[in-house]
């Protein structure tokens, strides 16, 4: 792509007395070199041009002073009619009035004389700044292939040949006020030898490579945010026939599809080369197409935060820092994800969430093994995280109930504390609770009941439900209730024993246990 300039928007003002002196002052510096306002040359090529526009910058010094005939001259609308006009100020030395172009880079104030271009008339005028002079010579630059660089302690042409000297290259340098050290400059996040093996990065970068120059240049995300358009505030001082030809753009970054690198074909070259575009906003706009990309895609990537994981869920989870639970449910739902998963500022269990409706009953059943208590767990009401705590403590205690005496037909007060106890050990508390509403209505059953409220530290509000002698006796049977509750199989049955014989119950269980 040849470096595109735009088209420049002009009015006038009056001319401050700093700037008409300014240019009153290169003016005449022109009436003893014209030549200022070309680049030197050594090439052949270089030189069959530059010397044809040497002639006609010398015609119009033969009459450097003569008012009048430069005057004539000025109507010409080429680089020497811009001269004959710039030099009619050194004579008058007086600019009033300016017209004011606008550029990208800043408004430019110049004395319109004559009618050769604006552009051309900048260029003469302002021959000492590197950006503004080659506007002079941009056109016979960019239509013979010229290469042409301006800095501010040279202007050169190579021809044909893309061939920008060392002060060039420093100067260059210096202006992207970045770290620079063995043709490479970076930003001093990312390390040199990274930016050189084009390596993936935790942070997403704009790599620019000048070909030429053999120099690459990397911007990570984070300082890209205050860099503006690095490209453009670089090639602003390059004349050169194809800019994308010489500077290889890209975007580096996780987000990339299954076996290739961490680039792909930039998007919005052109907007970002014509400045039209930021450093960020390059890097946004590719990364953003990626993702989307990847999505359309339907290929599996697990993708967390614009770091790509590929296919391997271990790292993937990993990153997310689930609990124990949330990470063997992680474990079972991804194995059976077939599709991208691109997620930014995500916790487990939001991943969890995006694939439960379809994958979570699955899971819970591939951990319980049981189809009715699965259907039971996924219609609970919680989030997945929760429901994945609560299925992994009932596989727990499913193992210590199945270590449990097994009792047949067991008498009204003992079933009834069997099934408060039983149901603790296997959904926990709030479920026990449930089961203490369901008790006989008699005084021992209601003892009884007080006392595992008492354990569970939830008797203050349900106190009122209870005869004094009652909460008493409750109080009094409130170790043996713990000490049921917390049993491990092979004493399970003494305290059940212990705990009915306390209330007063009669009840002999040695007979109901199979």
């Amino acid at each position: 792509m040849a470096k595109k300039f735009r088209r420049v928007r002009t009015f006038a003002r009056t001319a401050a007395k700093s700037m008409e002196k300014k240019l009153i002052e290169n003016a005449k510096e022109l009436q003893n070199d014209p030549y200022l306002i070309l680049p030197e040359y050594s090439d052949n090529y270089s030189k069959r041009y530059f010397d044809k526009i040497k002639k006609s910058l010398d015609k119009i010094l033969r009459f450097k002073d003569d008012i009048a005939k430069l005057e004539k001259l000025s109507n010409k609308r080429d680089l020497s009619g811009a001269l004959a006009g710039t030099l009619t100020i050194a004579h008058s030395e007086k600019a009033p009035y300016l017209g004011v172009a606008k550029y990208p880079t800043g408004d430019i104030a110049y004395a319109q004389r004559g009618r050769a271009d604006k552009e051309k008339l900048i260029a003469v005028q302002y021959f000492d700044n590197p950006v503004l002079r080659l506007l002079g010579i941009k056109d016979i630059s960019l239509k013979k292939r010229l290469h042409v660089y301006s800095w501010d302690d040279g202007f050169l042409s190579t021809g044909l040949e893309a061939k920008p000297p060392k002060d060039f290259i420093d100067f260059l340098m210096k202006k992207t006020k970045l770290s620079y050290k063995n043709g490479i400059a970076t930003c001093g996040d990312i390390k040199p030898e990274v930016v050189k093996k084009k390596e993936t990065y935790k942070k997403n970068y704009l790599r620019i490579h000048w070909k030429s120059a053999d120099v690459i240049v990397a911007i990570c995300e984070d300082c890209a945010k205050s860099s503006k358009n690095t490209i453009f505030n670089m090639t602003k001082y390059i004349l050169e026939p194809s800019i994308s030809n010489d500077f290889s753009i890209e975007v580096i970054g996780q987000v990339v599809k299954q076996k290739e690198t961490g680039s792909e074909q930039i998007q919005k070259l052109n907007e970002y080369l014509s400045g039209d575009l930021t450093d960020i906003k390059l890097i946004e706009a590719n990364m953003k197409y990626r993702e989307e990309s990847i999505k359309e895609s339907g290929e599996k990537i697990l993708i967390l935060d614009g770091i790509s994981y590929g296919t391997d869920i271990d790292k993937f989870i990993k990153a997310l820092k689930p609990n124990k639970f949330e990470k063997e449910g992680l474990e079972l739902i991804l194995e059976k994800v077939e599709e991208p998963v691109v997620l930014d500022n995500v916790t487990s269990n939001k991943v969890l969430e995006k694939f439960w409706k379809d994958y979570g009953l699955d899971a819970i059943n591939s951990i319980i093994e049981n189809e009715e208590m699965a259907e039971k767990f996924f219609s609970l009401n919680d989030t997945p995280s929760d429901i994945l705590e609560l299925v992994f403590n009932y596989k727990e205690r499913q193992q210590i109930l199945s270590q449990l005496p097994k009792y047949k037909n067991l008498p009204k007060l003992a079933k009834f504390i069997d099934n408060v106890v039983r149901t603790y050990k296997t959904f926990g508390e709030r479920e026990a609770l449930a089961e203490i509403k369901k008790r006989p209505d008699d005084p021992k059953a209601k003892s009884i009941s007080y006392a595992f409220l008492l354990v569970f530290g939830k008797a203050k509000d349900k106190k009122w439900q209870y005869s004094q002698v009652e909460i008493e006796y409750g109080d009094f049977l409130k170790d043996f209730a713990k000490k049921l509750l917390d049993s491990e199989p092979k004493k399970y049955h003494k305290a059940l024993k212990d705990l009915l014989s306390s209330s007063g119950s009669s009840e002999n269980i040695d007979d109901y246990k199979m």
